[in-house]
């Protein structure tokens, strides 16, 4: 299965073009429909106001004003892909906070991309929540961009795949063969403390899931990396070591009604990486 339908989040933050510009560029590559969704977000009156007429009023000029800046974002998105040479796009409004629209969204599209949220720019309109949710609420994958440095994803020569056994390591795995298959070398690291040692391998760890991603026609190295830091510090540490410019890994956590809870890695991952991060969950 490829991708055909690629998500991207919109808002007025410093980081929007660049994640545009990757998502296009993904876009291009494998001849997949493009659609800018920004989230117009809502505005709500306070219990004891909700009777008032100013008040009701108040809150139809603010909602409004919401609206009319998203709609300058999908404006200012359809313009840019357009340049760059995408034929199949749309931008799209919708009222409602970022992570329940976004998700929403999701679920109908191969891939969706947001970036890191950046501590510095706090006018970009995104939900602090919005990435947590998305990734464990809407079955789909999600491409995660540094908020600082390069994002050159269709260019991804070496990529890193986090293997640790899990059912959530094995969707991202899936997830990612397109991505994988336009890589000139993939290498599936097995970071493990000695406490994890063959909870979920057999007696070579990592080599059955090396010999999956061989049988799809990848070239693969798997490398066996005992440790004794947090797994998502290691991982981001021979990322480094070995100039990945992608890196897939299962998404863990769970979601209890709005709230999105993460597991270390994944939190790790989702806030620190210097590389595109492809999680699943």
């Amino acid at each position: 299965m490829g991708i055909k339908s690629i998500l991207v989040h919109l808002d007025s933050g410093v980081n929007v073009q660049g994640r545009v510009d990757a998502a296009a560029a993904l876009a291009l590559r494998y001849e997949a429909h493009l659609i800018g969704l920004a989230p117009a977000g809502w505005y709500a009156l306070p219990p004891e106001g909700a009777g008032g007429g100013g008040l009701a009023a108040y809150q139809q000029a603010a909602m409004n004003e919401l609206r009319s800046r998203a709609l300058d974002c999908a404006r200012l998105f359809q313009e840019r892909v357009s340049l760059l040479g995408v034929t199949s796009y749309e931008g799209r409004v919708e009222m409602g906070y970022a992570g329940e629209v976004m998700t929403l969204a999701a679920r109908y599209c191969d891939l969706a991309v947001v970036s890191q949220l950046n501590p510095d720019d706090a006018c970009n309109g995104q939900s602090a929540q919005m990435a947590q949710e998305m990734l464990l609420r809407s079955g789909r994958p999600l491409l995660v961009l540094p908020f600082a440095g390069e994002c050159e994803v269709p260019a991804a020569s070496r990529v890193l795949v986090g293997w640790d056994g899990s059912r959530e390591a094995a969707r991202a795995m899936r997830d990612a063969l397109p991505l994988l298959r336009q890589a000139a070398s993939v290498e599936v690291a097995v970071f493990e403390t000695p406490e994890d040692v063959g909870r979920n391998h057999g007696q070579m760890p990592g080599a059955d899931i090396g010999l999956w991603l061989a049988r799809h026609g990848l070239k693969v190295k798997v490398n066996y990396v005992p440790i004794k830091v947090a797994a998502g510090e290691a991982l981001l540490s021979h990322a480094a070591d070995m100039g990945a410019q992608l890196i897939v890994a299962g998404g863990y956590g769970h979601s209890r009604l709005r709230e999105a809870v993460l597991g270390g890695v994944t939190r790790t991952l989702m806030a620190s990486s210097p590389v595109p991060v492809l999680l699943s969950h």
